[in-house]
């Protein structure tokens, strides 16, 4: 194992702020390699050892972990690469004792485009595919039970294989906690997370997507307010989960929410709507809008204030215009907290564009989140 080193994954294009996050959260950490969406820190006292539960704080690492380094060389050949993939996985079996019986396995590539960004004909994953074979075959005779990218659970320990480039795979390792995403480089997959036909836009993705990472105890039943809806994809996501949906928009929403039980369309800005508009009890707070940070911030907060009756918690959508704004991201997360959110927590999740995913719960939202895990 390399001592001393983390990886991180992140969008590509977020490096940049994910050095800065740690410079400032984690001064114990040097920046020491970089490819588009994974980088790679340098522990500054490698005395103090790091195990593989330790904690980043950070919104833009997706995924990190103990760097172990590379697998094979550039010159070896994908067989060559899985070998070593193999006596890794072993050895840290062997180390783990009965745990390592539960060791999970996971292959991912590291993002080539930001969101969007696309070009046409691109498949994503067609990297990591290759690899997930060449390794399968390497892994079948010694563990033929084992299922390569399992969504993890929590407290398990996970062998992370990161394809960088196709010549370039990087391994890491990581044990599986609440905060972070069980899915291999936190990114969900398709499978896990389609976006149906009929939906209107991307949001429904990004709110699933967020629903899914924060664990938000939201029920069939609840009733959400949710800013910036149009054209539907959020409200979509929440009427399909029986909540009722009050939007708030100028904009024109999509006819396949119009029509379902359950919605109710305030054509107008935010900024004009009044308390009693709204319904009279409130569980969730969501905000999408395509404005400044603070501009969505302060439309969050005002409206917070007055549902905080019977508010749950808040699902915020922060566009970061220029990436110079993630520096500003620990300032929105105590501006909401005097608002009157206890726990708050950010990400820039697989979906999410230049922009972050904030969910906060109230006391109220709390006592939901204990009555559901108890």
């Amino acid at each position: 194992m390399t001592e001393g080193f983390i990886f991180a994954v992140c969008q590509v294009g977020a490096e940049p702020a994910l050095k800065k996050e740690l410079s400032r959260e984690h001064p114990e950490f040097r920046f020491s390699y970089s490819r588009p969406g994974f980088v790679t820190f340098k522990r500054v006292d490698p005395a103090h050892a790091l195990t593989p539960a330790f904690e980043l704080k950070s919104v833009f690492a997706r995924q990190y972990g103990l760097s172990i380094g590379k697998a094979g060389s550039k010159e070896s050949s994908d067989e060559e690469r899985a070998r070593a993939v193999k006596q890794s996985f072993e050895e840290i079996r062997a180390n783990l004792g009965n745990a390592g019986k539960n060791l999970n396995l996971h292959v991912f590539e590291s993002d080539q485009y930001a969101p969007g960004e696309e070009p046409l004909g691109f498949v994503p994953g067609a990297r990591a595919k290759s690899a997930r074979a060449a390794i399968a075959a390497e892994m079948k005779s010694s563990f033929p039970e084992l299922e390569i990218n399992a969504r993890s659970l929590t407290g398990e320990t996970v062998l992370d294989v990161i394809v960088v480039e196709p010549h370039e795979w990087w391994l890491g390792l990581h044990e599986h906690g609440r905060a972070r995403s069980a899915d291999p480089g936190g990114r969900p997959t398709a499978k896990d997370l389609e976006l149906p036909s009929e939906a209107p836009s991307r949001a429904y993705l990004k709110l699933e997507e967020g629903l899914a990472w924060s664990g938000a105890p939201i029920r069939k039943g609840d009733t959400a307010v949710e800013i910036g809806s149009a054209p539907g994809g959020a409200s979509y996501a929440l009427l399909k989960r029986g909540v009722s949906v009050t939007g708030v928009d100028p904009g024109k929403m999509d006819s396949v929410v119009l029509k379902m039980p359950g919605y109710r369309h305030i054509e107008k800005p935010v900024f004009y709507v009044e308390r009693k508009e709204l319904p009279s009890k409130v569980d969730w707070l969501l905000c999408d809008m395509n404005v400044d940070p603070k501009v969505a911030i302060t439309s969050s907060d005002r409206l917070m204030r007055e549902l905080r009756d019977s508010l749950l918690g808040l699902l915020l959508t922060v566009k970061l215009n220029k990436w110079e704004m993630a520096a500003d991201v620990p300032g929105m997360i105590d501006y909401l907290k005097k608002s009157g959110l206890v726990r708050v927590r950010a990400r820039q999740l697989a979906n999410n564009r230049q922009e972050i995913f904030i969910y906060g719960l109230t006391r109220k939202g709390v006592s939901r989140l204990t009555e559901n895990r108890a």
